[in-house]
């Protein structure tokens, strides 16, 4: 890493990826880097950033202080109930909630004192979420969204915790339910009453971008994962539309590639509230993002987006 220097170590992921937030909130670029493992994030954890940077990311963090972001939600719910856990274990917190043009729906955020952060580690791992238990994990909020609200409809309270990955830009989110609810729930994702499976594929890809296309035609749509096949569900009453939809030969075209996940996905949101599908991928899996990220939109909406883009 030429003309990158480390600025700062530390024993745990979550500890480098609050300072790596506050130099992006700042326009530097920053890198972390696992030197014992960088799959599962232990070990001695060091921060780069380019050498130009150095004294001012240096100055911002030992500057650092008042409150951390730990979880965030588009429903209040699933956010309320992981407060209440956290409040229970005497750590307290504040919600805000996020009205943007980057976001279609509005965005419930949990803070805490960033003194106190260490101490909701083991909640955020699940290893103090005594009474609850893992139900599913989600790579999109969308598809989080679906699930929670099939949950609710059938009176099961979910809460979700999201997992980032800094060295793979990879984001998890995991659904937890009630250990009392969770024969209950997993019979009600096994079964998904009144959804019928319209497409499959061992590529990820494939159905996201099934995915995109029905969802910009007003038609929801699960992707969910058996077997190492992802399969994709619709409402019975969508079943011949998406079909339909699906049987027709849909174009995608690469609007633009990008090296940092953030910036895609913020360019996605842009896609998204002009009501153009848009999906990211890139070369190895949707899933892991590891090196070039690449956003991709169908392409009868091409001019569209690149006009959008350019007029940024």
């Amino acid at each position: 890493m030429n003309n990158w220097i480390k600025i700062q170590s530390f024993g745990r992921v979550h500890q480098a990826q609050l300072r790596k937030d506050i130099l992006e909130q700042n326009n530097i670029n920053s890198v972390i880097i696992n030197v014992k493992d960088s799959l599962f994030l232990i070990g001695e954890i060091d921060l780069y950033v380019e050498e130009k940077n150095g004294k001012k990311a240096k100055a911002l963090i030992d500057e650092f202080s008042g409150l951390t972001k730990i979880n965030s939600f588009i429903d209040m719910k699933p956010v309320l109930l992981f407060q209440k856990v956290l409040q229970n274990g005497g750590i307290n917190t504040s919600i805000k909630r996020r009205d943007s043009r980057k976001y279609i729906l509005g965005n419930y955020e949990l803070y805490i004192e960033n003194e106190r952060l260490d101490e909701v580690i083991p909640y955020l791992t699940g290893e103090k979420l005594e009474g609850w238990k893992s139900l599913l994990v989600c790579f999109k909020i969308r598809q989080t969204k679906f699930y929670v609200d099939l949950l609710a409809e059938n009176l099961i309270n979910s809460i979700i915790i999201k997992k980032k990955d800094s060295d793979y830009h990879l984001e998890l989110i995991n659904i937890y339910v009630k250990e009392d609810d969770f024969k209950k729930a997993e019979k009600v994702i096994n079964e998904l009453k009144g959804y019928k499976l319209v497409k499959e594929s061992g590529n990820l890809s494939v159905i996201e971008k099934i995915e995109e296309s029905l969802i910009s035609k007003d038609i929801k749509a699960l992707i969910k994962k058996e077997n190492n096949e992802f399969k994709l569900f619709v409402e019975d009453e969508n079943f011949d539309n998406a079909k339909e939809l699906i049987n027709i030969e849909i174009e995608w075209l690469e609007l633009k590639t990008f090296s940092n996940i953030a910036n895609a996905m913020y360019y996605k949101s842009i896609m998204d509230v002009a009501g153009i599908p848009s999906v990211i991928l890139n070369e190895q899996d949707s899933s892991f993002l590891l090196g070039d990220i690449d956003l991709f939109v169908e392409k009868e909406y091409f001019n569209k987006a690149k006009e959008l883009i350019e007029n940024l």
